[in-house]
């Protein structure tokens, strides 16, 4: 009887804390309806804890699939910070999330920005 071996996360989700204001939480791996619920509870937790953290950037250049039940989810927790007033900023996107967000239309809904002196 062959052993079950754990399988690898299809999302993973770490954060950083930049600073006194910012986070970052980088995403790697699958970023669809079946995951985004992982990212959901991180967001989450950040919002109910900012710890003074004001501003929070996503960085998604390790995303390797996007589909739009991610992308509108992500715009929905998106806009729900920023009503809170938790700044928002996606820093990095990479060629997978950047297709994504295009076949979307999403370009313009989307808080698109470089990593810079607007988050510090």
């Amino acid at each position: 009887m062959a052993m079950e071996q754990d399988a690898e996360p299809r999302l993973v989700i770490r954060q950083v804390p930049v600073g006194r204001s910012a986070a970052v939480i980088c995403l790697s791996g699958e970023l669809d309806f079946d995951t985004v619920t992982l990212l959901r509870e991180e967001i989450v937790q950040v919002a109910a804890h900012p710890e003074g953290r004001r501003r929070l950037l996503l960085e998604l250049s390790a995303v390797t699939y996007c589909d739009n039940a991610g992308l509108f989810t992500l715009l929905g927790m998106c806009r729900a910070l920023d009503a809170v007033g938790i700044a928002v900023g996606i820093i990095e996107t990479g060629v997978v999330v950047d297709a994504a967000i295009h076949r979307a239309g999403l370009e313009k809904q989307l808080p698109l920005r470089r990593a810079g002196p607007w988050w510090m």
